[in-house]
């Protein structure tokens, strides 16, 4: 028998009136997306375009708002994370890349639950094996390859 993997998962919504997958969606996304079990809680933080471009100037340093923000916090005893989504460019892209609603948040959640785990995208070695997991794990579900587009 398969042990279920336990991570504590908490929604914080700072914005509404925007599309957002269900809680037990993506809760599913996460569980499949949690490949290295050090992850102990994952809290899902939906923002606006102004909080997530303030969020990307102070730790990155990069003046525009993103579609996901990632933030690992190890210490001795556990490892927990926090993503940042923003509901409205999720969206957006979501049409303008020709996706389904589900495809564009299942690859940002999983793309975001990597990182947590330290997977990077710096170096196009990384950034290939990235994608290509992402790929798997979206098939997985039955999802279609978010890097090809509509």
């Amino acid at each position: 028998m398969k042990k279920e993997k336990k991570i504590k998962i908490n929604y914080i919504t700072y914005i509404s009136k925007h599309y957002i997958p269900s809680a037990q969606t993506m809760k599913k996304w996460i569980l499949i997306s949690s490949m290295k079990e050090i992850l102990s809680q994952v809290n899902i933080i939906f923002v606006g375009q102004q909080r997530i471009r303030t969020l990307n100037k102070k730790y990155l340093n990069n003046d525009y708002a993103t579609n996901a923000l990632t933030f690992p916090n190890y210490d001795e005893n556990s490892s927990s994370g926090d993503i940042v989504l923003c509901p409205i460019i999720i969206n957006q892209e979501a049409k303008k890349f020709g996706l389904s609603s589900n495809l564009r948040w299942a690859h940002m959640i999983i793309h975001s639950m990597l990182h947590l785990q330290g997977y990077t995208h710096e170096v196009t070695k990384n950034r290939l094996n990235m994608e290509k997991l992402e790929i798997k794990l979206l098939a997985d579900m039955n999802y279609g390859n978010p890097y090809v587009r509509g």
